[in-house]
């Protein structure tokens, strides 16, 4: 090769070389024939040895080690042999894994710990730095790059100067290590804890450092850090620092201000000697007021230039700039050469460093100048920022803008950002490139209030931007009280956004154009007052506030005083701790008044109409106290973000005591502070039921999982708690729809500080990165996002990395919080991991001794029992949240007085298959709506409303006289247009609900939108859920009056006037249904839900078991769904297995702890490694989860064997096994992804995998694996059924896995275990939903009532499903017999965790529950609504339950049989198969007799007459002749 050698590295058969000219080669074979080159990753094999991994950076190490013939030596960057091979060894090898060894540390070899495997151990403690260990002739020497070769000396007592001296050309990778060396051995590991015996800290890196020791320890812990930063702003390269080196070929000289130990200055020389600059450098002068440090920086510079050079290096000991004093700084400098480089490095973020100065400072002398501003991304990041401004913009060129939240990761593992501010200007092109401003830079601020809000395309936050001028440096913070945060966030909340109540009054005499500069002026007095209290130079302590306002065009000041202290009192009265932070007295003074002499606490001169001229700026006559004066005038351009400040989160005072009753009594005095805010922010006089009580746990810092009704007012909740932390709050919403029609909501309510990052925005990066900036850059207050995004590992990590730059988060929201447990396990996993992403990445700003994690806030308008007992489980746990037993506070009501229902038949007589129910389905949509139109015209009568009041009341047992006053005065009535779907404006609308998306069927959005279009209707919209939502924009918007969609439409959407909704198919189960329902009667009117349904029944033959049965239509199509989320528990181990053991990937050293560089290797499964690496370590696996197909054909080709299911191929559709079935139709089939993110999502439960993370772009995961013990798996296993199970019965459950693992081994015994379980638990559960809604609708059209009554009957039906009493935990009921309350809740008495398994299952349970008909307990309530109720708890409980409870079907038997439902055929067979399962449950347990008992109490509790007390005789026949007749069909169809 001609060029000379930049890296190299060799991966996977290639040969990778980076020129020093930037150019890149890829060679098959070294250019040299050799044994062993560079540090590399080797394996044993038959021939010899094979690379796994090997590489060289000779900008690190300019000599690279090889091996010729058995023998060592090293080579140049053109390969060329500088040391001659004659060594046996060089360098060090450790045995990294089985059969793999790793070959590094040459000229670094001093780095390794002690105790490291190395053929070196005697002479550990004595090799040099910058010397490579070696063998020579069987003996242990060590040479430097000049191959001179030393025998072993003990070096021990160096000082960290001599080390230094001994290093030619020293780099910062050197002083480094020789720091940590010089530590004492506690601290080598842990630098960042270093403590000397005075107590002295590194304050986390701002302490002076006033010993060797203490310089020491800040390069241990920091030096990387800054070593990253410096790296990266010297970089050429545009992506990076931009660096202009062909400026500075005709000579340049360095200024290193606040250098410290020198680093800058050393980075600097590192990169002119890599560009071949370093002659070029004439003079480097050092400033630092630290003794010690500048000492060293002395030391470090001059090694690092080298003994021969004529470099000329300078030191100053005085101090830069200061606004408070000119003792002891330098004012000016003598720039001697063309180009002076100027850097800070972490130095204009100090406080006491004044901008102005040293703005000064550098323009005092020389041409051109090059500026390197580099610091933290956090709050102070605002100072290098305004350090900018007192540049002209016109006379400095910015070469580099960088700012990056995640820049790196310190060995303490938290993240550090990382401002770069670059720019150059030369003094000979102007007379000076500064703003002669008199004071200060003036700042940028954000205020502007407004009587109505803009449409969104017309915001301009530049209506609300104002320049502040003051005579002091406004960008320094002395620390931020979380109250003056707050306050000014809530003044800068929306740009504009409403005023008071109390302003628009006051305002309310003035023309619109004067009221408008009025509102401008009155927000930006506002904000100015509370910018000044958060300066410090206003201060609370005062006994009274005298102002001065000086007004040029508005008379607002008293206004804007007294409507300050309204909403300050207001917030701080509400809070815990900053309650006594009382306002002083105020005396506003106008200019009239105000005398020469007078002493202001503050003077504020504002206007509106007059734009910012800094340059000549004039303070007044007036005076005021610490310089507390402020000109505020109109910006003509926006030059800085609108910042909000997060700081730790506000605790308030309780404002709703709960009783034991569970009943919540308000605290009216907090409360009403809390209304001004509801008023002041969202316009609403009052809150909503429920709304109080959540708001209570959210604003008290405690988790909530709250259940609202629709169109409760569940978004605002947390909106207003959003609105009142000084932190961001992250919204987690399914759909994009959803998340648009928040935003926008949000919008109209004033607040504008909020953003969404969803696929439609990712697909621009450029976009996607600005709001990604701006959220880690403050300047968003709400951010929605999808439970995707929190699933990807880059983005996780800049959340997390938020933290340590200073911006902060409140809450972490969870809408329609019941996916979590309706898709988690079906269809986005990414749900099932968002408690844990929420707790570990979402973080707010840390307070010693509380809770440093987001409060889970978690809302719904439909969650049962039962998904409420799956949304805890899965949001708590390992590393999660710890959800109290009162954090759920359930407000929702299903008993809606507007809402109807309807089940429409469809005759499907003629129809042969499944399928074609679908078409008739749809050509009977119009009739339906038709139906529906007519109906709900029907029920709108006088004597109709109040029959529905009248059930609406009884069904709640409301005997309130203001109550049913209340509900009597509702007005129902609205009007119905008979074409309402086909006219063009109509005061009305409908929702038609499809079962699929998908255009290749029937009952789909397209199918059904081509069905109306042919009759003659096109006035819809059509939304299928991800799409584009201009659809739905539409809709809402009332330009279509009809939407077809998806159901993924029936959640979050807020349209009033929807009438009425059209299931085509009915839901998966009871919950989804009132969900979607739901959509209708927003605005309290006459509103119907219908479902088109047809009972005709189709048999169905289960291939797997060989089964036939007959099953609707409608819930053939649900199973069809159900199946395909859960294909059995074979297929999921199989997966399982495969990915342990069977799938080839990469592995990667990332993780684990002290790594100095990133090494993929290839690994087959996660296993294969898992016991070769010590217990905690961290390997992480990369698995792509895109698969040939023909890799895919041939698991399909095993699977199929096995009559399971298949992966989706293109082979695999035609696939068929010997008895003619179909195997993804009839078998199931699943795309690989999703069957691999189930396996991981598994294994995560039993802790084999920590964590895992999806990459979209290049469609893998990212999985994480520690090597533990096996009996860690055991107690991740137990910990998860602990959830389900009480302590006994887990125990009992892991001695079963035990028995499993003695064959099997204990990971894949934990997982069947596991799989197993969530198929007797989670799988079952959803089976049962879906027979729920077959029982509702086919209770419904065997109903000879009239509809309005079935009506009635459908409203108990999920009336007491939802609400039933016996479900609620805690619940008592009056016993006469004892005269006293007894507990009384079948949910507490079956709980596994709080009773043994004999008691949960016990038959006693039976007859205390079957005296619900008793006159002792039913008192004042009605039998069959007790029995509601009884038979409502039972559904939930047992959809909930892990396994089939006796006393659950014994009492829903008996409900059924009481309420005279058994001629129901569907609900005969429910009996049927309850009583099969209570005979054999009762068999295994020698107590068959009990059953006798059973039927004596049916009878004696009315359940069934006298003359049928034979009834469970006969059942349990029957019974016995279906398995007869099953077991000959088993015979017929084997030997057929």
């Amino acid at each position: 090769m001609m060029e000379a050698i930049k890296s190299f590295k060799y991966n996977k058969g290639n040969w990778d070389f980076l020129l020093k000219n930037g150019h890149n080669i890829r060679l098959k074979e070294f250019p040299l024939s050799c044994d062993f080159v560079g540090a590399h990753v080797w394996t044993p094999t038959i021939d010899g040895i094979s690379y796994l991994f090997c590489h060289w950076d000779f900008d690190k190490y300019r000599l690279c080690p090889i091996c010729l013939n058995g023998l060592w030596g090293f080579i140049d960057n053109s390969f060329n042999i500088e040391i001659e091979c004659k060594y046996d060894n060089v360098g060090v090898e450790i045995g990294i894994a089985h059969n793999q060894n790793l070959h590094e540390y040459f000229w670094d070899s001093y780095l390794l710990n002690e105790g490291d495997v190395t053929p070196y151990d005697n002479n550990r403690n004595k090799i040099r730095r910058g010397y490579c260990p070696v063998i020579y002739k069987g003996k242990e020497y060590q040479i430097d790059m000049n191959g001179e070769m030393y025998e072993y000396t003990k070096d021990d007592n160096l000082t960290y100067n001599d080390a230094i001296l001994h290093i030619p050309y020293l780099t910062i990778s050197d002083i480094i290590s020789i720091a940590t060396l010089q530590l004492p051995s506690r601290y080598k590991t842990c630098p960042w804890k270093y403590c000397d015996q005075k107590g002295r800290t590194l304050e986390h890196g701002t302490a002076i450092l006033e010993t060797e020791e203490l310089c020491s320890a800040y390069l241990a812990a920091y030096g990387k850090m800054h070593c990253k930063k410096l790296y990266f702003a010297l970089d050429k390269t545009k992506e990076k620092g931009n660096f202009p080196y062909c400026e500075l070929r005709n000579g340049v000289e360095l200024f290193d201000w606040g250098c410290g130990q020198g680093l800058g200055s050393m980075a600097v020389i590192e990169n002119l000697r890599k560009e071949g600059l370093l002659s070029c450098l004439k003079k480097i002068t050092l400033e630092e007021p630290s003794d010690v440090a500048l000492a060293r920086a002395m030391l470090h510079v001059k090694q690092a230039l080298g003994t021969n050079s004529d470099v000329t290096v300078k030191q100053f000991s005085e101090y830069l700039p200061s606004d408070y004093s000119n003792a002891n700084t330098i004012q000016s400098i003598a720039v001697e050469q063309p180009c002076a480089i100027h850097i800070f490095s972490n130095v204009l973020d100090i406080e006491s460093v004044s901008l102005k100065g040293v703005s000064k400072l550098i323009t005092s002398s020389g041409i051109k100048h090059i500026v390197l501003c580099i610091g933290p991304a956090n709050l102070n990041e605002s100072r290098i920022n305004a350090f900018k401004n007192y540049f002209k913009d016109n006379d400095i060129q910015v070469f580099a803008d960088y700012r990056e939240t995640k820049f790196g990761k310190h060995p303490n593992g938290r993240d550090y950002g990382c401002l770069i501010k670059s720019f150059t200007f030369s003094l000979d092109f102007a007379e000076s490139v500064l703003h002669k401003y008199k004071c200060f830079a003036p700042i940028q601020l954000f205020a502007c209030y407004a009587e109505t809000m803009p449409e969104p395309k017309q915001r301009n936050i530049k209506d609300g931007a104002f320049e502040v001028m003051a005579p002091f440096d406004m960008t320094v913070h002395k620390g931020l009280n979380p109250v003056l945060a707050l306050v000014s966030n809530l003044i800068s909340r929306g740009i504009p956004t409403y005023a008071s109540e109390y302003i628009t009054t006051a305002l309310s005499r003035q023309e619109k154009a004067e009221r408008e500069t009025s509102l401008k002026a009155i927000a930006r007095i506002q904000k100015t007052i509370i910018e000044a209290m958060i300066t410090g130079r206003l201060s609370i302590q005062s006994e009274g506030w005298k102002m001065l306002i000086i007004e040029d065009s508005t008379d607002v000041a008293e206004i804007a005083v007294k409507d300050f202290v309204e909403m300050y009192g207001n917030l701080i009265a509400m809070t815990e701790s900053y309650d006594n932070m009382l306002l002083p007295h105020i005396n506003v003074v106008k200019t009239s008044s105000a005398n020469a002499d007078d002493i202001f606490d503050l003077i504020i001169d504002v206007s509106v109409e007059k734009y910012a001229d800094s340059e000549h700026v004039v303070f007044s006559k007036f005076k005021a106290k610490n310089d507390c004066y402020f000109i505020i005038r109109s910006s003509e351009s926006i030059h800085e973000p609108r910042i909000l400040y997060t700081t730790e989160r506000i605790k308030y005072k309780p404002f709703v005591e709960k009783e034991s009753s569970g009943k919540y009594i308000e605290n009216e005095v907090v409360a009403s502070h809390l209304r001004y805010f509801l008023r002041l922010i969202f316009r609403k006089e009052d809150f909503r039921p429920g709304q109080l009580p959540i708001l209570n746990r959210a604003l008290g810092l405690k988790s909530v999982i709250g259940l609202l009704p629709t169109g409760g007012g569940k978004s605002l909740t947390y909106q207003l708690a959003a609105t009142l932390q000084p932190g961001v709050t992250l919204v987690v919403d399914p759909l994009k729809g959803l998340m648009k029609d928040q935003y926008d909501g949000l919008l109209k309510t004033g607040i504008d500080c909020i953003s969404y990052i969803n696929s439609d925005i990712t697909s621009n990066k450029e976009e996607a990165h600005r709001r990604e900036q701006a959220l880690t850059g403050s300047q968003i207050q709400i951010l929605f996002l999808s439970p995707e995004r929190l699933c990807i590992h880059r983005f996780r990590e800049v959340l997390r990395s938020m933290r340590e730059s200073g911006v902060y988060f409140s809450y972490g929201v969870i809408d329609e919080v019941h996916c979590v447990s309706e898709w988690g396990h079906d269809f986005r996993l990414s749900y099932l991991h968002l408690g844990r992403n929420l707790y570990n990445y979402v973080l707010p700003k840390e307070v010693e001794g509380a809770d440093n994690h987001i409060s889970l806030f978690g809302l719904t308008a439909t969650a049962s029992f039962d998904v409420l007992a799956d949304v805890e489980r899965e949001l708590s746990g390992s590393n999660s949240y710890s959800l109290e037993d009162d954090a759920t506070v359930r407000y929702e009501n299903t008993n809606r007085l507007e809402l109807q229902y309807n089940i429409y038949p469809v005759d499907t007589s003629n129809a042969k298959k499944v399928w074609e129910v679908g078409d008739i389905k749809e050509e009977r949509l119009i009739d339906a709506i038709n139906d529906a139109t007519e109906k709900i015209q029907e029920i709108q009568t006088d004597e109709n409303i109040n029959d529905i009041k009248v059930h609406f009341l009884d069904r709640e047992n409301i005997s309130d006289k203001e109550i049913i006053s209340s509900v009597n005065s509702v007005d129902l009535y609205t009007h119905i247009d008979k074409d309402w779907y086909s006219v063009n404006h109509t005061d009305m609308a409908g929702i038609v609900f499809c079962l699929r998306a998908s255009e290749k069927s029937n009952l789909s959005v397209p199918s059904v939108a081509q069905k109306l279009k042919t009759c003659n209707i096109n006035g819809f919209s059509t939304y299928k859920g991800g799409d584009d939502t201009q659809c739905q924009e539409e809709f809402l918007h009332g330009n279509t009056q009809l939407m077809v969609a998806t159901k993924a439409f029936g959640m979050g959407i807020d349209k009033s006037n929807v009438r009425l909704t059209f299931h085509l198919n009915y839901p998966g189960s009871l919950e989804s249904f009132v969900q979607e329902a739901g959509r209708a009667g927003r605005d309290k009117k006459m509103a119907l839900a219908t479902i088109m349904y047809s009972p005709k029944k189709f048999w169905d033959k289960n291939a797997r078991t060989n089964e036939w049965k007959e099953y609707s239509a409608d819930y053939i199509n649900n199973k069809f769904f159900y199946d395909g989320n859960f294909l059995g528990e074979d297929f999921e181990l199989y997966v399982m297995e495969l990915l342990m053991n069977g799938l080839p990937l990469q592995i990667s050293n990332e993780e684990i702890a002290g790594i100095n560089e990133t090494i993929f290797g290839k690994s087959t499964g996660i296993l294969q490694f898992i016991n070769r690496y010590p217990k905690g370590t961290t390997l992480t696996y990369y698995v792509s989860y895109i698969e040939d197909d023909y890799i895919l054909d041939m698991y399909n080709e095993r699977l199929a064997e096995k009559q399971m299911p298949l992966f989706n191929t293109q082979k695999a559709k035609y696939l068929k096994n010997e008895r003619g079935f179909s195997y993804t139709r009839d078998f199931g089939s699943t795309n690989y992804k999703d069957a691999i993110q189930k396996a991981i999502y598994r294994m995560c439960i039993i802790g084999l995998i920590d964590d895992f993370t999806e990459d979209y772009a290049k469609k893998q995961f990212r999985i994480t694996t520690i090597c533990q013990d096996d009996s860690r798996y055991y107690e991740y296993l137990s910990s998860y059924y602990r959830k389900y199970y009480s302590e006994d019965r887990v125990e009992s459950m892991l001695d079963e896995v035990r028995q499993i693992a003695q064959g099997e081994g204990v990971i894949m015994a934990c997982l069947k275990h596991l799989t197993s379980f969530v198929y007797r638990s989670i799988a079952d559960k959803r089976a049962r939903g879906i027979l729920d809604m077959e029982q509702f609708c086919n209770m419904a059209i065997t109903s000879n009532k009239d509809w309005k009554k079935t009506n009635e009957d459908l409203k108990d039906f999920i009336y007491y499903y939802f609400n039933s009493k016996y479900a609620r935990e805690g619940f008592v009921t009056y016993d006469a017999s004892v005269k006293q309350e007894i507990p009384f809740s079948l949910k507490d008495d079956t709980n596994t965790d709080f009773h043994l398994e004999n008691e949960t299952t016990s038959f006693e349970l039976v007859k205390k529950y079957m005296r619900v008909v008793d006159a002792d307990i039913v008192n004042n309530d009605a039998q069959k609504d007790n029995v509601k109720h009884l038979q409502g708890a039972v559904r939930l409980i047992r959809r909930a339950a892990a396994e089939m409870n006796p006393v659950l079907n014994l009492l829903n038997i008996f409900c059924t049989l009481f309420l005279g439902q058994q001629d129901n055929e569907m609900l005969e067979e429910e009996i049927c198969n309850d009583y099969e399962e209570v005979i054999d449950y009762y068999t295994s347990k020698n107590n068959i007799k009990i059953l006798d008992e059973y039927a004596e109490l049916l009878i004696s509790h009315a359940a069934i007459d006298e003359y049928r007390k034979d009834y469970l005789q006969k059942l349990s026949t029957y019974i016995q002749l279906k398995r007869h007749l099953n077991s000959l069909k088993n015979i017929v169809s084997k030997y057929k």
